[in-house]
């Protein structure tokens, strides 16, 4: 697959994913205001699914059988999974240290790469990921005002999610690089979220439609499985594509920023802490695309 693009073209990407996913958490906070984090996961990937099931069905094609199993590992630590552990970790984290620390996945896309899926080892990355790890544990461990967050230990649980994602970008980067990015987006989405709309429609989600504030949840996850999950992963597929992975995982540094921000306006602390390491994840960007040529 031809990948020639104006050279702009993957930090242009970069930047709307970033503000786009960065606002995910704040989106999920007001859904968990409502509804419960299985049913904030599971409305997410349904909702995304529906959306992409008409993709799905436009290129149904052999190849598509063929390489069934890498669309099925991307659905299921790419999109399943982490949904609900994200969900989950937010009932005790803020939406702004959710963002912090989803700033892991360059990591473990590095270490997976070079460990698993064969790609060789880059000084000049692993110190930029290293040093933007330093700044996401910074955020993570002390509050605004430098305090330590007693909390930390809910954020196992993104950092599981990151883990996952770390396998579904190589897994994409590896086995799926030659396939429109719609295709490799919608696949693993409507696999994802055939269950989950299952699981969503036999709790008491339908009920909770009635509460004060339901209708206003049901659209600020909406907007989270149509632009934060759909749209949004196509964008990301087709930066893999051109750019590799590693740069497109570096998504997740800017990411905390957007968090922190949309997290300030909604009356969480930002503080000197949160400066500090903002400032190691701008270097850790710098770091690890600075002898890249684009």
């Amino acid at each position: 697959m031809e990948n020639k693009h104006h050279p702009f073209l993957p930090i242009a990407i970069l930047l709307v994913l970033s503000f786009i996913w960065g606002s995910s958490f704040i989106l999920m906070k007001r859904g968990l205001e409502v509804f419960s984090p299985v049913q904030v996961g599971a409305f997410r990937l349904t909702i995304a699914a529906a959306a992409l099931l008409p993709v799905v069905f436009r290129h149904f094609r052999r190849p598509l059988w063929s390489r069934l199993k890498y669309f099925a590992i991307v659905g299921l630590v790419g999109n399943g999974i982490p949904a609900f552990l994200f969900s989950t970790a937010q009932t005790h984290l803020s939406s702004s240290t959710a963002g912090a620390l989803n700033a892991l996945t360059p990591l473990f896309t590095l270490l997976l790469g070079v460990l698993i899926f064969g790609y060789p080892f880059q000084k000049n990355k692993a110190l930029g990921v290293a040093v933007g790890f330093a700044g996401a544990l910074f955020l993570i461990l002390l509050k605004g005002n430098g305090m330590y967050d007693p909390n930390w230990a809910w954020g196992l649980l993104v950092v599981l999610a990151t883990l996952m994602y770390g396998i579904s970008v190589n897994t994409v980067g590896r086995y799926l690089n030659d396939m429109k990015p719609v295709v490799t987006a919608a696949v693993p989405l409507v696999l994802a979220g055939i269950p989950a709309s299952v699981l969503l429609f036999s709790t008491d989600f339908t009920s909770r439609l009635d509460l004060p504030g339901a209708w206003e949840a049901v659209g600020y996850l909406s907007i989270l499985g149509l632009v934060g999950s759909a749209a949004s992963l196509i964008a990301f597929n087709r930066l893999i594509q051109t750019s590799g992975p590693v740069f497109a995982s570096t998504t997740t540094y800017l990411m905390p920023i957007v968090a922190l921000f949309w997290g300030f306006l909604d009356g969480e602390t930002l503080g000197w802490t949160h400066l500090a390491g903002m400032g190691c994840i701008l270097l850790g960007i710098w770091l690890v695309n600075r002898k890249r040529k684009i």
